[in-house]
């Protein structure tokens, strides 16, 4: 049975597994690392030298709905530049998506991103079906420790593709803690609200708790740095299809 409801949900689920799902530290300036500043191109001005990162994702533990991810962030004086590729499916039905990304300074407490995605779905037996769509970002410093940001996937409403409008506040409480809500709308389905905290028990240990009205987002985090590596472990829990557990690797160059 499991096998049947997640065949029916691949094709809906992977194409949103591909958008922006903000995280704790896409809300903040000193908790940012490489895949949260994704969420928000406009957090990728805060990434303060070039990291290159992996992470790879086992859907509901079934390896066929695998999603693995490669990207690199490069800041020069004129902006900071990401790519990244991201694939998912099985031998019957995967996609792969192209990104580009540029961030930069607005003004002191001002960043703005944009990213531009190519995305290409293959079926057996249909053929390939190809898109090209963008999205874009701003956050803003509030207060020293009061960060707000807005977000759009998809704005110009490519076809086959949901519009997915998100904003979020992040408060940095100190170095060692931040809170942060965000309310995410996708284009035919009902409002998600996700609450995040993000706690540093020691520089070195932090961990995670991401609690949402939608399971599918819901996630348990645990992360290290060592020196010039970060290592996050996290699973998310649907109580129907089970665990997703995950694995992010990022290496500062």
């Amino acid at each position: 049975m499991k096998s049947i409801v997640v065949t029916i949900l691949c094709a809906s689920w992977c194409i949103c597994s591909i958008c922006a799902q903000p995280t704790a530290g896409t809300y903040s300036r000193h908790h940012q690392q490489l895949f949260a500043a994704l969420q928000n191109q406009a957090a990728l001005t805060w990434l303060k030298k070039p990291v290159i990162g992996v992470n790879t994702e086992r859907r509901f533990s079934l390896s066929a709905l695998s999603i693995h991810t490669l990207a690199i962030a490069w800041p020069t004086p004129s902006g900071t530049f990401a790519g990244m590729l991201k694939q998912t499916g099985f031998r019957a039905w995967h996609e792969q998506l192209f990104g580009f990304a540029y961030s930069h300074n607005m003004g002191e407490k001002c960043t703005a991103g944009i990213q531009i995605n190519y995305l290409n779905t293959t079926t057996r037996g249909y053929g390939s079906i190809h898109a090209l769509t963008a999205e874009a970002g701003t956050l803003l410093q509030i207060t020293p420790q009061l960060f707000a940001g807005i977000h759009a996937f998809n704005p110009v409403n490519t076809p086959n593709l949901p519009v997915i409008l998100s904003a979020g506040l992040g408060y940095e409480a100190s170095e060692s803690f931040l809170f942060s809500t965000a309310l995410i709308q996708q284009q035919g389905s009902p409002p998600v609200l996700k609450v995040m905290c993000e706690y540093a028990f020691i520089p070195q240990f932090l961990m995670e708790l991401d609690w949402c009205n939608d399971p599918l987002q819901r996630n348990m985090t645990v992360s290290f740095e060592l020196k010039k590596l970060f290592i996050k472990i996290y699973t998310a829990h649907h109580p129907q299809l089970g665990f997703s557990p995950g694995t992010t690797i990022i290496w500062q160059v």
